[in-house]
């Protein structure tokens, strides 16, 4: 039953998906609560608002919830069966259609934002010269040389993109280039940190790699940073949360 794990007032985060049951294009996760039980798989929970707005839930339509429990968090799928109007509350009707599973979410705080970044890929030819160079697997000077210039040629190769939100755990952004899951990149970030200017050279991981609806020739990628400074690291949420309250 969903009262053995959830209590009324529980915090919900509220996910548009699309019709294969990711995230859908330019969605946002927006903050609800669990008014109240209807049946063993309907539930219903306030309308999201945003800066007074309330945000109308679409009928039919799938949406990710995940629950801020006493138990922990947890998550599951809905379709939205109607909205009604309780006092001068709007309320949202939904039915639950996958089972709820705890889960641990990151502790990062992700931030939504317009960003341009430069990237490049750390090719596979990249890290067997760079292994050569480390263990002087060479017979000769010129091989050397050989070596060296064509690492100064791959390590010249960025390519732009924008990020579309950002995390101290990683960043989704999009681009023109064509990745791939687990392909490892270099991001340049310049934050601007109080009065001074953080240039950052951070080590990441695609995670996941997606057309961009309705946008020929343009691709959005989740990544993770895999090599990243404690310091770094700091500095990067340090920016997040400064943004955070810039807009608050």
């Amino acid at each position: 039953m969903l009262s053995d794990v959830l209590r009324l007032g529980d915090k919900i985060d509220v996910t548009h998906l699309d019709k294969v049951g990711r995230p859908a294009y330019n969605s946002r996760t927006y903050v609800s609560q669990l008014i109240d039980f209807a049946d063993s798989d309907v539930i219903q929970i306030a309308t999201p608002i945003v800066s007074s707005t309330p945000i109308i839930l679409n009928v039919g339509e799938n949406y990710k919830l995940c629950f801020y429990s006493v138990k922990g968090l947890f998550q599951c799928n809905c379709i939205i069966l109607k909205n009604q109007r309780d006092n001068n509350i709007i309320i949202a009707v939904v039915r639950i259609t996958t089972n709820l599973e705890k889960y641990q979410r990151r502790q990062y705080f992700r931030l939504e934002c317009i960003y341009d970044i430069e990237y490049r890929v750390i090719t596979r030819e990249e890290e067997i010269l760079e292994r050569r160079l480390n263990s002087n697997d060479f017979t000769d000077q010129e091989e050397i040389k050989q070596c060296k210039r064509r690492l100064i040629v791959l390590k010249d190769i960025w390519f732009p993109g924008t990020i579309k939100d950002i995390s101290g755990g990683g960043i989704r952004f999009t681009s023109a280039a064509v990745l791939e899951k687990e392909y490892k990149l270099l991001i340049k970030l310049d934050l601007a940190i109080g009065a001074s200017i953080k240039n950052l050279l951070l080590g990441a991981e695609v995670i996941s790699a997606d057309r961009v609806v309705n946008r020929v020739g343009l691709y959005e990628y989740r990544v993770e940073f895999s090599d990243i400074t404690k310091r770094d690291r700091e500095d990067l949420i340090k920016y997040i949360f400064e943004q955070e309250r810039k807009r608050r």
